[in-house]
């Protein structure tokens, strides 16, 4: 079994992207992880897209029940009381699973690591994945250590999406999304393999916005166009 100090941080809620990261975190063998399970705070009026390229359904468990039962630790936090926390607990890696905006004493003083779905910094901010097919630009995950700046900090990997003549936009937004979760527990092994994490940082490419109705309600054929420059055989 694998000795490693691991905290994640999500949502006191199921939560599709954690519940894959604390199955794969078992399955390969790391036993001493701990969930900071945060408030979820369900908007009044949630953002509809036309086309929904996230996983959304989890398995309808509780993370403390999950958490008993693949014998993780839990605890229930506030955001405010994270970097107490983690300085009186030492951990050797802290993934975030699912959290909102978090504080700057916190990112300044731990390593915190995300799993971004696009290459960075070309393409930062939300929906990250229908902009760059309606901006024509390369499709990938980037996984990297945060800073105070979205989507910005120290890059550990990224990794590009293959794109093949038969998928369809939703194929295309799986196999990104699988990446994604596979990069963010692989970063436990890569990230003592190397010297030195290149900055993020950028004035170039600012973050996006939820992408538009207007705009959105033609991703199909971007996608379709997207497919001819960039498919692989």
């Amino acid at each position: 079994m694998k000795q490693e100090e691991i905290v994640v941080i999500s949502y006191n809620t199921p939560h599709r992207k954690t519940q894959d990261v604390l199955f794969q975190l078992k399955a390969r063998g790391y036993q001493n992880v701990t969930v900071l399970a945060l408030p979820f705070v369900l908007r009044e009026n949630p953002f509809k897209p036309i086309y929904a390229h996230r996983p959304s359904t989890a398995i309808d468990v509780m993370p403390e029940v999950l958490c008993e039962r693949l014998h993780f630790r839990f605890k229930e936090v506030k955001v405010d009381e994270i970097n107490a926390y983690l300085n009186q607990h030492k951990a050797d890696f802290i993934m975030i699973a699912g959290a909102g905006l978090l504080p700057d004493e916190l990112v300044e003083n731990h390593k915190l690591i995300n799993s971004h779905p696009g290459w960075l910094p070309k393409v930062r901010g939300l929906d990250s994945l229908k902009w760059a097919i309606h901006n024509q630009q390369p499709l990938g995950v980037t996984c990297h250590f945060v800073d105070s700046e979205a989507d910005a900090g120290f890059l550990i990997e990224q990794r590009e999406v293959p794109v093949y003549a038969n998928d369809t936009f939703h194929s295309v937004a799986f196999r990104q999304y699988e990446i994604e979760i596979d990069m963010l527990v692989s970063s436990i092994e890569i990230i003592p393999t190397r010297t030195e994490f290149p900055s993020l940082s950028t004035t170039e490419f600012e973050a996006t916005r939820r992408m538009p109705k207007s705009i959105e309600e033609n991703l199909m054929a971007d996608f379709e166009v997207y497919k001819k420059g960039f498919i692989q055989s």
